[in-house]
Parts: C-alpha cells; structure tokens; sequence
C-alpha cells in the first residue's frame, strides 16, 4: 500500500480543523496517479500544512477518513492506539456490571471512523463501512483478540454494498458461532442473532432510554410500538408495567421478542405480541395504554427525504398522544440523523397542538455513552429521545 499527500483546495480545511474526520474527493486538487483504496494518505492544506491522516477509498463520495492521532504516528500505529483506548474506556465502564452488551467501537466517535463494534458477552459484532479498511482488517482482529478479555467470537457484518467476495459477511476469529448469543442489559436477560439481525444484532443505543422506561413503568399499561426484539418491552415489564402490548411489522422479530420475554419469565397472556403496522395501530381506535413507547425505524436516507419524514412523524406522534389519558406518557425517539433535535422538537409542538393536548417534556435523552461523538462531526449525533407526559 502507498503512501500519498493529498492537498486541499483553499478554504476546505475549516471543518477538518474542528475535527471532522471526512475529507471529499471535490474538496481536494489533482489526485496523485495510481491513488488506490486502502492507500495511506497524509491530507495537507492549500498552504502545505498538516491536517491529518487517513486512509483511502476511492469508490466512496468520502475519498479519505481520517483516523485520530499523534503526530509523527503511523496509519497502523493510530489505530491500534485508539482500539486500545476505546477497549479501555469501555472496560472500565461496564466490568463487573449487570451489563455484557455495548458498544466496543463507534466509528467516528472514537477516532477510527468506517469501523464499528459491538460486544454481545464474549461475541463482537463487526463492520466495515469503507473497503478502505480492509487492509487492515488482520491489524484490528489482532487487536482485538489480545485485549478483549473471554472473547470467544468475532463476526463480521459486510455493510459495504461493494464489497468483493472476499470481503463479505463471516467469523473472523473462533469457531461454530451459536445461533443465538445470550447477553445481560441492567440484570435482564436477553439473546440476539448476530448474523441475521438488524444492525449487529440488538439496538445498544437504546440501554439508557430503556432503563428511563423501566422506571416510569410501574401500574402502567405499555404499547411498545416498534417493538423489534422487545428490549422496551422486557424494561417495562421488569419496571412494573401490569399490561404490555409489542407491536411491529416483522413476524420474524417477534418471535425474538417472545424469546426474551420467557428468558425473564414475563411471558403470559399480560403481554401480547402482535405483528401490525405502526400507522395503522396508532390511529385505529381501542384499548387504552398508559405509556406509549415510539421508536421508529430511520424515515430519512437523504436531506431530500426530511420533509416526509417530518410528515410521519407528526401522524405518529400525534396519533400517540391522542391515545393517551390524562397523565399518560410518551417516550418517542427519531434514529434519523438527517432530522435534526430543533426540527424534531418542533414537530412534537405542533404534533400536541393539533391533537389539543398540553405536554410537558419529562426527559430529552441521547445515545448511550458507550457510543460517543466527535464535537466536529455533527452526523454522529443522529438519536433523539423525548420522555412527555400529557396533561388535561
């Protein structure tokens, strides 16, 4: 792999000096020949002066990421120094906790942007969202494998859609993966399918929101719309709730559901689980609920899709708090990062002033801290969590 320097055209270095890890092949002068995806790159100024390094991909919109470190380090120095750092920081918070699942690796976040991992007990969940990590695909198993205490397992996810069949999904490191991996989350007990799940596995952003459930559970009667794996599901009902109902689309991730309900021994005839659409069950009339819990999947892939997201959004947010008592609650949440906290706030406004409802915010909440965020890279901060109660 070559090493190039790349220079920025003048006045594109502002949000690299703030810390953003993203640099665009338009942004950038004549690109040296024989430039190739995994390439190490030293990005530079129009005036010459050091930015950062990184490492190619040149079949992506983003032509280098740059990964966090010292001066003077090399590519594979840097990330071994930030794995290293991300696994200790993360050691440290949860060793010896009621918790064996979170976020090992987030991308950006952490300095290494393209990769993210997730610790499922003695399994991580691995992906590449750049073939410009492929390279050093070993350099991070190795890693991995030195530093992560009882690690048994590492699966790749292949989330890169063009990636070569060498590069697809499989086991990197152990043998004979389980079908299903058990972990534990606040004490709870909860299983997951690394290979055939939604993202690696199980929604771990969503831990501190499902303890803020937990605990404003109790008596309650809660609709878990969205339900997926019913992780909400299982927090109400260990908070108390005397009724839940999990509502979602796929059949597939309501047999998971029902699994981890009987994991905890709250499975019965208190706790259904139906396969409906999330529109549709918020606007037919019929059995009141006391909490509504509101996490949708992502409405927008692009700024072009906001205004229609917006749109569904308000229905459902609407919808909800129209299904509500006096008192009732709402925790709803938006993963789409290209609907921003103001303009999402904004449409919860509106969304209570047209079903003629008073609403106080309870609570705002973000993603976990296993999942940090760089101050310069403002696409990081995609989760909003708003905790209403609902008045007269």
């Amino acid at each position: 792999m070559a090493t190039h320097t790349l220079r920025l055209k003048k006045n594109r270095e502002f949000a690299l000096l703030k810390g953003h890890p993203w640099v665009f092949g338009d942004a950038l002068t004549a690109l040296p020949p024989g430039l190739a995806t995994g390439d190490e790159a030293a990005v530079v100024s129009h005036k010459g002066e050091p930015l950062g390094l990184g490492y190619v991909d040149t079949d992506s919109n983003i032509l280098v990421r740059l990964v966090e470190g010292a001066a003077g380090e090399s590519l594979d120095q840097r990330i071994n120094a930030r794995l290293t750092g991300a696994i200790r920081l993360r050691l440290g918070c949860f060793d010896g906790s009621d918790t064996t699942a979170y976020r090992l690796v987030n991308g950006e976040g952490d300095g290494l942007p393209g990769l993210v991992i997730d610790r499922y007990a003695d399994a991580l969940s691995l992906q590449l969202y750049s073939l410009g990590l492929e390279p050093r695909l070993d350099l991070i198993v190795r890693t991995l494998v030195a530093q992560v205490p009882g690690l048994r397992w590492i699966w790749r996810r292949n989330q890169v859609k063009r990636a070569a069949a060498n590069a697809g999904a499989g086991l990197l490191f152990g043998r004979d993966l389980p079908a299903k991996i058990r972990f534990r989350e606040g004490g709870l007990q909860f299983q997951t399918d690394l290979q055939h799940g939604q993202k690696t596995g199980f929604f771990l952003d969503q831990r501190d929101n499902r303890q803020l459930v937990r605990r404003f559970a109790r008596g309650r009667r809660v609709a878990n719309v969205c339900g997926y794996t019913g992780g909400f599901t299982v927090a109400a009902i260990a908070g108390g709730a005397v009724r839940t109902l999990t509502i979602d689309t796929a059949r597939p991730a309501l047999v998971e559901a029902e699994a981890n309900l009987a994991l905890n021994r709250f499975a019965g005839p208190a706790h259904e689980l139906r396969a409906a659409d999330m529109f549709e069950f918020l606007a037919a009339p019929g059995e009141a609920f006391d909490l509504i819990v509101l996490d949708p999947p992502s409405m927008a892939r692009s700024q072009a899709d906001v205004p229609q997201a917006l749109k569904a959004y308000h229905k459902l947010n609407h919808d909800a708090l129209r299904r509500l008592p006096r008192g009732g609650l709402l925790f709803t949440a938006s993963c789409t990062g290209h609907v921003h906290r103001d303009a999402f706030l904004e449409m919860l406004v509106q969304a209570a002033l047209r079903a003629r409802r008073p609403v106080r915010l309870l609570a705002e909440t973000h993603h976990a801290p296993d999942h940090p965020v760089a101050l310069g890279h403002p696409e990081g901060r995609y989760l909003k969590g708003f905790l209403l109660e609902v008045g007269g």
